[in-house]
């Protein structure tokens, strides 16, 4: 089965296109799967294979995000520079603007500074020259406002490719992703 690397964040974000025309989106490929479980169990569509219909359409708009699970090449595929990540993820994330992002309140997000702070994932973004600093901080102010806090101890998220200073405000759903450490907010917990 073809798969959709879950670290790249895709250009147009996370959605399904169902057979009716309704946009299904959400914050992550899991997410957009539930949501499409559900959205079909209301309609009493049949349920189909859910994950293999989200990857291929995916895979369609993202071919050099995606995979065949059993290629021997999977290692060798281009990786995506973690500025260009979190550069995606802020144009998407702007793209929502005026009042689509579900904000948490200021002591969640200073509670969620606090773990990212101390991650080793929390990654300075070293291929950044002067213009994309200053752009990522445009962005940046742009999309949080000025009344929201802006936490220096905070770069991008090597794993999910997104910028920690923004997304510790955002309300995002958790996610299944093996390479996330336990103690990462973003992180599904297994019951």
């Amino acid at each position: 089965m073809i798969r959709i690397n879950v670290n790249l964040f895709p250009k147009d974000g996370y959605f399904f296109k169902e057979k009716d025309g309704a946009k299904i989106r959400a914050d992550s490929w899991p997410a957009v799967m539930r949501k499409v479980e559900a959205y079909r169990r209301r309609a009493n569509y049949p349920m189909g294979n859910v994950e293999q219909e989200v990857m291929q359409q995916a895979c369609g708009r993202n071919p050099s995000h995606c995979s065949n699970e059993n290629d021997a090449l999977m290692n060798q595929r281009k990786v995506v520079s973690l500025k260009g990540r979190v550069f995606q993820y802020m144009a998407f994330m702007r793209g929502l603007l005026p009042n689509r992002i579900p904000w948490v309140s200021a002591q969640d997000a200073a509670n969620r500074a606090n773990v990212c702070a101390m991650c080793p994932h929390n990654t300075n973004l070293p291929e950044g020259c002067a213009s994309c600093r200053a752009a990522l901080r445009s962005m940046r102010n742009e999309i949080l406002g000025p009344h929201r806090a802006k936490d220096s101890r905070l770069n991008g998220c090597n794993i999910l490719g997104e910028d920690i200073q923004t997304s510790c405000h955002v309300d995002h759903d958790v996610v299944d992703n093996p390479s996330l450490p336990g103690h990462c907010w973003r992180k599904r917990r297994t019951p």
